[in-house]
């Protein structure tokens, strides 16, 4: 506790010497804003397809914060859905696409996946789902 409030005074008096000196700039160290997904949509409902077929889905997505996005992993739940993702980071203002592929091949009935979408943004992880009904 002493240290901390130490350090806090020997700080502020650091801050102060540099205001009280003329010509000299003052750092200021601001953030620079956060990133922010936002999905067009969360959920991709493909109907009924016949088994086997490669269902695939693009989920568009938008930085719509004031830094850099950067996906560092979407997970699918298992080994029949594939995600493909941009590894580069996606500046504020612009849009690219998760593309998700669900595998049907021995998989007959209904199915409802969720992927795991992990990024830099405030809360870390996103969801986006698919879901169908696989027939004969």
């Amino acid at each position: 506790m002493k240290v901390l409030r130490f350090v806090s005074i020997a700080l502020l008096m650091i801050t102060i010497s540099a205001k009280a000196q003329p010509g000299r700039k003052t750092i200021t160290l601001e953030a620079d804003g956060q990133p922010s997904l936002k999905f067009e949509e969360i959920l991709h409902d493909f109907g009924n397809i016949v088994e086997g077929t490669q269902a695939t889905f693009e989920f568009k997505y938008t930085n719509t914060g004031k830094a850099p996005l950067i996906l560092s992993d979407v997970k699918p739940p298992c080994s029949c859905t594939t995600p493909e993702w941009p590894k580069d980071p996606l500046l504020p203002g612009k849009s690219a696409i998760i593309k998700v592929t669900f595998d049907s091949k021995g998989k007959p009935g209904s199915f409802s996946k969720t992927i795991e979408v992990k990024h830099n943004g405030e809360s870390g992880r996103d969801y986006i789902t698919i879901k169908g009904m696989v027939g004969t």
